[in-house]
């Protein structure tokens, strides 16, 4: 535990380290994931082909089983991180307590104005009016299964914070500047989740939509937008360490539910138009 309060302390008093160290991981996970898929994409021995591979209303069945499944844990695993805090003397509650109160005696008025604006970034307002943006974008390019799973995985994803949220009602950190305010109950973070899944979306629209050499720029900038909004608010004390923990794992999770979902919807879309394409040649003949 020693050495834990040595971090705590560390990082406390090096917030832009700690972030900057945060961006390299985040960015080289997401380079490691990026090189992992397009290996993929390249040709497949031919075993895996032979293997049983559900499509059409079963592999749309089976997605959402896994969804639920998922969606389960999650809330296990988010219970479990409550428990933990919930005793003031586990990992989890020196880490909260520690960086917070760290953090509300060493933060500087630059590091924090810093944090506070790259915040923003999370803002309802301003995932708001990109939800907006790019599903207009997506309806007038005709894309009306992508638009529907964007607005799903946003849309989803606060219900779902919200509802965690008034299920551990857990009080905000205390925080005595006037730079950065937030209200409402704390774990967890809103912030942390919601980026998650709209910048995770919005790389993933990248990657089917875009030209490849925009698929590794959008997947970096997504890893270090998550990354950085989350820190913030542990930074500017309106949210715990673990709250953000929960946040991303919140957002983690409802949006892999999402893309199993999409992916699932959209195979059954394309076996159906093909089974259709036949009837109406035919019946052109």
């Amino acid at each position: 535990m020693s050495g834990l309060h040595a971090w705590v302390g560390w990082a406390g008093t090096h917030p832009l380290a700690v972030w900057l160290c945060g961006l390299v991981l985040a960015t080289g996970a997401a380079g490691v994931l990026h090189a992992a898929l397009v290996r993929g994409a390249g040709p497949r021995p031919a075993w895996p082909a032979r293997l049983p591979r559900p499509s059409g209303p079963a592999g749309l069945a089976a997605a959402m089983v896994l969804a639920a499944a998922l969606v389960w844990a999650c809330a296990h695993t988010l219970a479990l991180i409550a428990d933990a805090w919930g005793q003031p003397t586990t990992a989890w509650a020196v880490l909260d307590d520690g960086l917070a109160g760290t953090l509300r005696a060493t933060a500087s008025v630059g590091t924090l104005t810093l944090f506070a604006w790259l915040t923003h970034f999370g803002d309802t307002a301003v995932l708001f009016v990109l939800a907006a943006g790019v599903g207009l974008a997506l309806l007038w390019r005709g894309h009306r299964m992508l638009a529907t799973g964007w607005a799903v995985a946003l849309a989803g994803n606060g219900l779902l914070t919200r509802a965690f949220k008034h299920s551990f009602e857990r009080i905000r950190p205390v925080h005595t500047h006037e730079i950065a305010v937030a209200d409402g109950f704390s774990f967890p973070s809103g912030h942390s989740s919601s980026s998650l899944v709209a910048y995770t979306m919005l790389a993933y629209l990248a990657i089917r939509l875009l030209p490849p050499r925009w698929h590794l720029p959008s997947m970096l900038a997504a890893a270090a937008v998550i990354v950085t909004v989350g820190w913030s608010r542990v930074v500017l004390q309106v949210h715990f360490a673990s709250d953000v923990l929960g946040g991303w794992i919140t957002g983690g999770v409802w949006v892999t539910c999402c893309l199993l979902l999409l992916q699932g919807a959209t195979r059954w879309h394309r076996l159906r138009s093909a089974a259709m394409t036949p009837a109406t040649d035919g019946a052109l003949r």
